[in-house]
């Protein structure tokens, strides 16, 4: 055979070996194969959202046992942690329940965050040395006097102060907390106001300091069938354990009971609590109610003649302003 057959025919082969390969599906070369997305890539793109989320910022806050007592805070902390979460904040709020001058103290030494308390004399002067920010009243009830169904002091009807001194005169049993709360400041400023004192226990044998939160303090009240000055809140959440005891002085302009919520290390997290408190917590505190009785008023809510009674105690910048 002459050269250019052989030519012909291995040309030939060539394009059949081409052909063969064109339609059998043969897998991509090496290069192409590197092109595509490597299976690390994938892997890192399904977990990225995980790697993206934010640990929570955790907002320490002290407070009153009132409020805790009367249960709000079992409402109030879960309802603000969703509302900021639905505008993108990851806030997880811890709390310690004291009297309000525990409360504040734990402000001074830096340990909170926020305080939720309710002594606006006492929070004029932190404001004043600087441990407290800022300051909005954010809501408000009255403190009651109860004492046993009986009355044996005579004190029903009567005003608050009228009511500590007859109850002075008559050495009838009466339970102080002792704890140095908002109650307690307000409880010695009516002795005083009363009898010209302050009753000392170890003294006066009438006088019980329990030096526990208002629960206790109430259910002490009521094994000695003693007076007692109380908030309105967690007296209704207690009155069921409480057969002995009855409300003998009722809301008046001294017995005036003023919650405020305040700033100790300004934060995104506290100022967007500080927002909450003044808008979607005045519902939620509006909502809190046993039996038909709302435990706090709102200060939006207010009526007329109790914002007289509670501009004195507005002070201080705003957390919100």
């Amino acid at each position: 055979m002459s050269k250019i057959g052989y030519l012909i025919i291995a040309i030939v082969a060539v394009a059949a070996a081409v052909l063969y390969v064109a339609s059998s599906g043969a897998p991509p070369s090496p290069t192409t194969a590197t092109q595509a997305t490597p299976p690390a890539q994938q892997t890192t793109a399904t977990a990225s959202p995980k790697t993206a989320a934010t640990p929570p910022a955790t907002l320490y806050m002290a407070t009153t046992t009132s409020v805790k007592d009367t249960g709000l805070l079992d409402v109030l902390i879960p309802d603000f942690e969703r509302w900021a979460a639905a505008r993108g904040y990851n806030v997880e709020v811890r709390y310690t329940a004291v009297g309000t001058g525990q409360a504040l103290l734990m402000a001074s030494r830096g340990d909170v965050d926020v305080v939720v308390v309710h002594a606006p004399s006492l929070e004029k002067q932190y404001l004043e040395n600087g441990t407290l920010k800022c300051r909005d009243v954010i809501a408000y009830n009255f403190f009651i006097v109860v004492g046993p169904k009986d009355d044996p002091a005579g004190v029903r009807g009567l005003t608050a102060v009228e009511a500590f001194r007859k109850i002075a005169q008559a050495k009838a049993p009466f339970v102080s907390r002792g704890d140095k709360s908002g109650t307690h400041v307000m409880e010695l400023s009516l002795w005083r106001k009363a009898i010209g004192r302050e009753p000392d226990p170890k003294t006066d044998q009438w006088y019980i300091s329990a030096g526990a939160g208002m629960g206790q303090t109430l259910l002490l009240a009521n094994e000695k069938r003693a007076y007692t000055l109380s908030d309105t809140g967690t007296w209704l959440r207690y009155r069921d354990k409480l057969p002995e005891l009855d409300v003998v002085i009722s809301a008046s302009p001294d017995l005036i009971n003023i919650y405020s919520f305040s700033i100790v290390k300004p934060s995104e997290a506290a100022k967007l609590m500080a927002q909450y408190m003044l808008t979607r917590g005045q519902a939620v505190m509006a909502n809190l109610t046993i039996a038909g009785s709302p435990l706090f008023t709102p200060i939006t809510k207010a009526d007329p003649k109790a914002m007289e009674w509670i501009k004195p105690a507005i002070f201080g910048p705003s957390c919100v302003g």
